[in-house]
C-alpha cells in the first residue's frame, strides 16, 4: 500500500507512522511524500525519526546507523538528512532521545536546518522577483509565468519559516522546562 502525506513536524509524522503500525501497516520506504507500507502484526513496530548530518558528533553515517541498530532497531530508510528507524514493540519502548537535554539539542539541529533552508528560499525568492520584473518589461506572458513561480516559492518559504517559528517556540518551552 502507498500513501501520500507531507509532514513538516517530526512528532506528527512519528505519531502517524506509529498509528499505521498499530493498525497493521509497517512503513518500508519513503520518497517525495509517498510512504510505502506492507502488512505486519498490529502494533508490531515503533517508529522514530532523526535528523542526521555528517557533523553529528563527528560520527559517520555508517557509525550512526550501527549505533542505532545496536539498540535492536532497524534502519528503514533515509530522505535527505532524515533517518527513519523502527524497532519491534516487543523489545520495549523505543526513543532515540530519552533525556530532555538531548531532545533539546535535536530540536536545535532541526531549527538550524529549517532556518538555513528558509534563508536559501529567501535568496531564491529575491532572485526570482528581480527576474520577474526584468522579464515583465520584455514579455508580459513570460512575466506571468515568472510571477507564478514567485508565488510557489513564496508559499514554500512561508511553510518553511512557519515551521522554523514553531520549532523555535518548542525550543523555548523546552529550555524553560530545563530551568
Amino acid at each position: 500500500m502507498r500513501k501520500f502525506r507531507l509532514y513538516y513536524d517530526k512528532e506528527k509524522e512519528e505519531a502517524w507512522l506509529n498509528e499505521m503500525a498499530a493498525e497493521g501497516f509497517a512503513m518500508t520506504r519513503f520518497r517525495f511524500g509517498f510512504y510505502w507500507f506492507e502488512d505486519c502484526e498490529p502494533g508490531e513496530y515503533i517508529y522514530q525519526i532523526d535528523l542526521f548530518t555528517e557533523n553529528k558528533g563527528s560520527m559517520t553515517h555508517r557509525e550512526y546507523i550501527s549505533l542505532i541498530q545496536d539498540t535492536g532497531a532497524e534502519y528503514v530508510c533515509s530522505w535527505g538528512w532524515w533517518r527513519l528507524f523502527r524497532r519491534k514493540a516487543k523489545l520495549g519502548s523505543f526513543r532515540l532521545y530519552t533525556d530532555a537535554s538531548s531532545r533539546l539539542e535535536q530540536y536545535r539541529r532541526i531549527f538550524r536546518l529549517f532556518r538555513n533552508v528558509g534563508i536559501f528560499e529567501l535568496a531564491v525568492l529575491c532572485y526570482e522577483v528581480i527576474l520577474t520584473v526584468t522579464t515583465w518589461n520584455r514579455s508580459a506572458d513570460v512575466g506571468v509565468l515568472c510571477l507564478a513561480a514567485d508565488m510557489i516559492i513564496l508559499a514554500f518559504g512561508i511553510v518553511i519559516w512557519g515551521n522554523a517559528y514553531h520549532i523555535r517556540q518548542k525550543i523555548k518551552r523546552m529550555e524553560q522546562e530545563l530551568l
